[in-house]
């Protein structure tokens, strides 16, 4: 039984929305890891940290993306001591941290509440034997992650400081973002640290999109061979 085009076209829409979403925070699990900040510590434009030696500098590193990732509670994360046995984060800087959290556990639900509708919506199409638009909705909706992609790295090779600016105005509260040179945070990471980080991640979604993009075209209705007479 063929379903009706206002379902076709629901699902059509959920898809087309679902891969700009998905495609759009993939990069985050890559990018919140130790190995990403390791790497980038050795970096040449990424400068060391002025009050805290390169190992002590990967260990407060790593506990707060641990505490980002839910493997160190806040607790832990105001209780974190220097090597000097001074507590390393603010009080300030601990609820940044906490409000850092509280947008990327947003962030990775709807990644993947994308992913799973994206998926139904697909299986929907398929079955209803509506394959060409799946490649179409995926084409869409690569077309879409693309000009948003294209807009934050254009916007961020022309002038960095604003785009940061408006980045964190976003999301979080005047004054809660800011902190000064010699505190924890931005001893750990550095404004040329976020400055590369924008590139990896607007490349790896450029990755996505490709990739994307290539797979729509399997999506393709069948032909029916004519018979032989």
């Amino acid at each position: 039984m063929k379903p009706p085009k206002w379902i076709v076209s629901v699902v059509y829409a959920v898809l087309v929305l679902a891969v700009p979403i998905a495609l759009f925070f993939s990069p985050l699990y890559p990018l919140v890891t130790p190995a990403f900040v390791h790497w980038q510590y050795k970096l040449r434009n990424v400068p060391p940290a002025d009050i805290y030696a390169p190992a002590e500098r990967i260990r407060l590193s790593d506990a707060n993306l641990r505490f980002l990732q839910g493997a160190v509670t806040r607790a832990e994360l105001e209780a974190l001591l220097t090597d000097a046995g001074n507590l390393a984060m603010l009080p300030e800087e601990v609820e940044h941290m906490a409000d850092v959290k509280a947008v990327m556990d947003a962030m990775y639900l709807a990644h993947g509440v994308a992913l799973a509708l994206g998926l139904i919506a697909a299986l929907l199409l398929w079955f209803a034997r509506q394959r060409e638009r799946i490649g179409h909705a995926l084409r869409r909706g690569v077309a879409i992650v693309g000009v948003l992609v294209a807009l934050v790295l254009a916007s961020s090779l022309i002038d960095f400081d604003a785009f940061f600016t408006v980045f964190h105005g976003l999301f979080f509260e005047a004054g809660t973002w800011t902190f000064y040179a010699e505190d924890t945070l931005i001893q750990l990471y550095p404004l040329p640290f976020w400055m590369n980080a924008v590139l990896v991640y607007g490349a790896l979604v450029l990755v996505g999109v490709a990739l994307t993009y290539a797979l729509s075209f399997l999506f393709r209705a069948r032909r029916s061979h004519p018979e032989a007479a």
